[in-house]
């Protein structure tokens, strides 16, 4: 064979890989975004939350209480540590244990609760967050009319549009 040839058909292969690799990279750049690890935390103590009251479905309540177990300053902003007995005193007086559920890794989402999630996601695209954070699950919350989490915060004085441009950086 050719040398020469030989020279080309390398060139040409490493500037095919290039373009796979680029290719390949841009792509997974448009994936949805993933969760914070405060946001994974949030969710994994909902569940744990969703486990002690006795619920057969994460609801939108347990993300709640989830998001008092994250230390994050922009939690604690609008979430002082010391409203935190008051707002699990109050889940309390409304969530009733249900059936004694057992231990569950795969413990499903309810509805209103998925639709939480889709807001977060949501928010942290218009906020133009990379992934979905503690803050954007707050946000998420707080789009619901009727879920016991929403009217919770909003008996604290927390709406939606205020609440986003704080934590969007900017004041409403």
């Amino acid at each position: 064979m050719d040398p020469v040839f030989r020279l080309v058909t390398a060139i040409l292969a490493v500037v095919l890989l290039l373009f796979a690799y680029i290719w390949i990279w841009r792509s997974s750049r448009r994936r949805e975004p993933g969760f914070t690890i405060e946001a994974q935390r949030a969710i994994s103590f909902a569940r744990v939350e969703a486990e002690r009251l006795q619920s057969p479905t994460i609801e939108p309540v347990h993300l709640l209480l989830g998001l008092l177990h994250v230390p994050l300053a922009t939690i604690t902003r609008v979430l002082p540590l010391e409203e935190h007995p008051a707002i699990r005193q109050k889940v309390q007086e409304h969530v009733a244990g249900g059936a004694i559920v057992d231990y569950r890794d795969d413990l499903p989402f309810s509805d209103e609760a998925r639709q939480v999630l889709v807001g977060a996601a949501r928010e942290a695209r218009s906020l133009s967050s990379h992934q979905i954070g503690a803050e954007h699950l707050l946000l998420g919350l707080l789009h619901s009319e009727t879920s016991l989490a929403a009217l919770i915060l909003r008996e604290r004085g927390m709406r939606l549009e205020p609440l986003r441009a704080q934590l969007g950086g900017w004041q409403a």
